[in-house]
């Protein structure tokens, strides 16, 4: 029943906001972006195959990289479900495609010939679609799975909905133990590996890029303002003007629709820059318009500042990218969604986190120090957590 007041209400909500999302459509690309896929999708073929369903550039990027270890070990092939555009772009496997608006007859349309298996990545629990494939006796997992606190709140407050979604989970494999208790509220086949994020790092996956292939003009150090969003203008400002003498900076904001925004500042500043895409020789700021590329700065970056964590409406970005590159890595004070990856670094010495408010001043020594890291070592220790989301995806398929 309640599954059905949820998809009339979806239905209704739809109907009454139907020409503001066409009116969205036609303002911006990313909301038409294959739009008449997200009301016709396409059946899935294929038989003997396994389901992944990602939503963001990050999660997807995971899943790709991780993909060939659950082929060979499930002994199928995976089709790949996606929320957004820019993980829709991103992916190169021909089997992915645009999950539909999360109603019950669309995903019916779309899994005629239901998956042995779903995973469904972190926070990725829609009701319409776990219910459908649990109809169909598929065996579902909730992989890296986390809950802020304020989506906590929000689970407990519709929790008529959500307790019955999150528990028709077969296993739910948490990322830390915060957030494993938080889900243990709504299940009690929840478990901890670890955050599998970190499992794609290893040396033979390492990207080997340069300032040249960037068209950097620069003996200076690198600096880089990774996923940066409009609400830290101000920090972004502040550390460009005080370190562009010391260092090259690379500012990466996190949305590409917010690139404008920086630019104009920048310009209100006077701050000379170039963009990524503009293929220009820049011996100054760089902008990074691109998708797909922030990798690729971490492998010659000196120093990372990871934003997201610089304003108390946010929660933080994943570390661990920068820190395998050696990057000497800053972060802020709000990074409540990886706060058991920065205990972790903070353990080997690995992140400087800033909790004051004097956080310029604080950057500018950490900084100015430079001093190299290593992080080999750390994640040699990491082979366990793939393992360990391996063993209990095979038992959990097999458990009748």
């Amino acid at each position: 029943m309640i599954i059905i007041i949820y998809n009339v209400l979806l239905t209704v909500l739809l109907l009454i906001f139907l020409p503001l999302l066409l009116i969205k459509a036609a303002t911006n690309k990313r909301y038409r972006y294959h739009l008449l896929d997200r009301f016709f999708p396409k059946a899935i073929k294929k038989g003997n195959y396994f389901l992944v369903h990602a939503s963001s550039f990050g999660e997807i990027k995971t899943v790709l990289s991780l993909l060939g270890e659950f082929e060979k070990n499930l002994e199928s092939e995976a089709v790949i479900s996606v929320f957004t555009d820019t993980a829709h772009k991103f992916s190169n496997k021909k089997n992915t495609f645009l999950m539909p608006i999360d109603l019950v007859f669309l995903h019916k349309k779309v899994l005629p010939n239901p998956p042995k298996l779903a995973l469904f990545f972190e926070t990725e629990i829609w009701p319409s679609y776990i219910h459908t494939l649990k109809k169909n006796k598929v065996k579902t997992i909730l992989f890296n799975a986390r809950m802020s606190k304020n989506s906590f709140k929000s689970y407990k407050r519709f929790r008529l909905l959500f307790k019955k979604t999150i528990a028709s989970f077969d296993l739910i494999i948490a990322k830390s133990k915060a957030d494993a208790k938080r889900y243990k509220y709504f299940s009690d086949r929840v478990i901890v590996c670890g955050n599998i994020k970190s499992c794609v790092f290893n040396k033979k996956n390492r990207i080997l890029a340069s300032k040249k292939e960037f068209l950097i003009k620069t003996n200076k150090p690198i600096l880089t303002l990774a996923s940066f969003h409009r609400e830290e203008l101000n920090t972004a400002l502040e550390i460009i003007s005080n370190l562009k003498n010391n260092f090259f900076i690379i500012l990466a904001p996190r949305h590409l629709e917010d690139v404008k925004f920086f630019e104009s500042y920048l310009n209100k500043n006077k701050m000379s820059f170039s963009k990524r895409r503009e293929k220009k020789f820049t011996e100054s700021l760089l902008i990074l318009d691109t998708i797909g590329e922030l990798e690729k700065i971490y492998s010659f970056s000196n120093v990372s500042i990871i934003g997201g964590s610089f304003h108390e409406s946010l929660k933080g970005h994943n570390p661990i990218e920068p820190v395998f590159y050696n990057n000497l890595t800053i972060c802020g004070p709000y990074m409540e969604s990886f706060r058991d990856e920065i205990k972790l670094l903070k353990k080997y010495n690995l992140i400087y986190q800033i909790n004051n408010k004097n956080y310029l001043n604080k950057i500018e020594d950490i900084v100015k120090s430079n001093e190299p890291i290593n992080s080999d070592d750390f994640f040699k220790t990491l082979s366990f957590i793939l393992n360990c989301y391996l063993f209990n995806t095979i038992n959990t398929l097999k458990i009748n």
